[in-house]
């Protein structure tokens, strides 16, 4: 049992730190295979113990699972942990008395949101001050594709546009509705036209076929108003700018009113992509 559970927190530390280096780095890379890293990292501690030696190979072990051999990339994603286990080694420093008389499950679930919400209130910070550190934004070119066809629009990364889809944290960028008119379904047009995002009763009259790659998502308005918008998953995005490269899976939205996008663009992309 001593062992499941020495597994079980290290396993949610190395998640935590795995996590928060996938989003400092925007690596996109899918939650079951940090958890797959994860894993192995807190077995092999278990089974080889905390000598500095063993400490050193699965550092390097999990963050090569999780992030893949290509060295630019990993000597990012292990800096990234490096930064996250030092803030979170001392944060676990100082809340370890607080819990020194409670059981190890009270411990395992405080500590570990404790270190969740600390890490992504780093990731936030950062990403805030790197966005003032870049220009505001700039203007690209966009290949999507969706519903088996393929487009290209005219596109402006903003530094105001940090909306996500609630569930799978992904990015959510903004297109014209009447440049997707030609490329999206009748069927689903015609329900996207009509939907006004009042209220989620909407949602329930999705058209059968295309349930499972809409969302429902929470927009805030200028003036500070909610209002409900439908997200349309992409897997297959495309930016070019002075180089090209592609995005990760995203959810796009349809604006009806886009006569206010910036530099008569298309689309506005979400602000993670100066950083892609």
């Amino acid at each position: 049992m001593y062992a499941e559970v020495l597994i079980s927190i290290n396993t949610l530390i190395n998640f935590s730190l795995l996590s928060f280096s996938n989003k400092m780095g925007s690596f996109h890379q899918k939650s079951w295979r940090l958890w797959i890293s994860a894993f192995l990292g807190g077995v092999s501690i278990v089974l080889f113990g905390g000598s500095f030696f063993s400490i050193v190979v699965t550092f390097i072990f999990m963050t090569t699972i999780a992030f893949g051999l290509n060295r630019s990339n990993w000597l990012l994603a292990a800096a990234n942990i490096l930064i996250g286990a030092l803030f979170a080694g001392g944060l676990l420093t100082v809340i370890q008395p607080l819990l020194a008389n409670a059981s190890w499950y009270v411990f395992v679930v405080i500590a570990g949101s404790v270190l969740v919400f600390s890490l992504s209130g780093v990731k936030k910070n950062w990403f805030r001050i790197n966005l003032t550190a870049i220009k505001d934004s700039y203007m690209g070119q966009v290949t999507i594709s969706l519903f088996q066809k393929e487009f290209q629009l005219t596109s402006y990364s903003d530094t105001g546009n940090l909306c996500i889809e609630p569930l799978s944290g992904k990015p959510v960028h903004f297109i014209s509705a009447e440049k997707m008119k030609s490329f999206i379904p009748l069927e689903l047009w015609n329900y996207l036209h009509s939907f006004e995002g009042n209220s989620t009763e909407e949602f329930q009259d999705i058209p059968l076929p295309f349930r499972s790659q809409l969302r429902l998502i929470r927009l805030q308005t200028v003036q500070k108003q909610s209002t409900w918008a439908i997200g349309i998953k992409v897997d297959h995005i495309r930016l070019k700018t002075t180089t090209e490269h592609s995005l990760g899976p995203c959810y796009v939205v349809l604006t009806k009113n886009s006569t206010h996008f910036p530099h008569q663009s298309d689309v506005i992309l979400h602000a993670s992509t100066l950083f892609s």
